[in-house]
């Protein structure tokens, strides 16, 4: 839960502009570094704001289509059998009794979607400039030796699905080792970026905070499980990522919104209306 700041003796309109102002380009140290990498101008990043559609109804029809496609061929009904409040009751929803409600329903789950991916197309955004405005120092060695193998073994296993055997496979698909050499730093890269300014404000997890985010990927990739993710992903690797999750949404939330060039020309325009007035008005005097 975020900490109510208040401001004292500060007119209301005056306070909500201070307010704006500090939260949306953050305050801070403009340069921060370790002995791995250099990290400057990482907050108050700007970035054009991802716009979301708005849900329709032609949106939540396609849901609702395909739900039905699905309950159709598994009972072997008619083509154009039509969704009912017994459906929606009986498979559709665990929560909703009708179809209008289970609509409503599905319109949110919509909408939180839409919300998700702006909000990670947006991190992606900022986090590009982050790294653009970062220079590595050096390169742990032994870290980035596992950053490699863990990508050998990831074509490896490729390689296996595919009955072929590694050097084939990478030949296959034109990747030479100079390649993963590169792709291992670009990779490590972005891990110290995000300790140092982890480090710095505090935004590791906690045990508790951690298990959770866990619980929260199993789910986002369908693992039944916590312990099948640690099978596939070890934690240290997982840590590494709930890190980089917190960093990413740390530094968004410290964003500036670019200012829109039909929104610039308008502003301009009226502020050089402004200015003619003025002068006009001067030139009465």
């Amino acid at each position: 839960m975020k900490r109510k700041v208040y401001v004292k003796g500060l007119p209301a309109v005056l306070w909500l502009t201070v307010f704006l102002t500090t939260a949306c380009a953050g305050a801070g140290p403009k340069k921060i570094s370790d002995e791995y990498v250099t990290v400057e101008n990482y907050q108050g990043i700007e970035i054009e704001k991802v716009e979301i559609d708005e849900t329709t109804e032609e949106d939540v029809d396609k849901v609702v289509n395909h739900m039905m496609s699905s309950y159709i061929r598994k009972n072997e009904l008619p083509e154009d059998t039509q969704i009912t409040d017994e459906i929606v009751k009986e498979t559709m929803s665990d929560t909703a009794d009708t179809v209008e409600a289970y609509r409503a329903e599905l319109k949110k789950q919509i909408d939180d979607t839409k919300k998700e991916s702006a909000r990670k197309e947006e991190e992606t955004r900022v986090w590009e400039k982050v790294m653009d405005n970062s220079e590595v120092k050096k390169y742990p060695k032994e870290r980035l030796k596992k950053v490699k193998q863990n990508m050998v073994d990831l074509y490896e296993s490729y390689a296996l699905q595919e009955n072929m055997e590694y050097e084939e496979y990478m030949k296959t698909i034109k990747l030479e080792d100079k390649d993963l050499d590169e792709a291992a730093k670009a990779s490590l890269k972005q891990e110290l970026v995000a300790d140092v300014i982890a480090q710095k404000y505090g935004l590791k997890p906690s045990e508790q905070d951690f298990q959770k985010a866990l619980e929260e990927y199993a789910e986002e990739y369908k693992f039944t499980n916590v312990e099948l993710l640690l099978k596939a992903v070890s934690e240290d690797e997982m840590r590494r990522m709930v890190i980089q999750d917190n960093v990413k949404s740390w530094l968004t939330d410290r964003c500036r919104y670019a200012e829109k060039a039909d929104e610039a020309g308008k502003a301009e325009e009226a502020d050089g209306a402004g200015k003619a007035k003025r002068a006009d008005e001067a030139d009465k005097e």
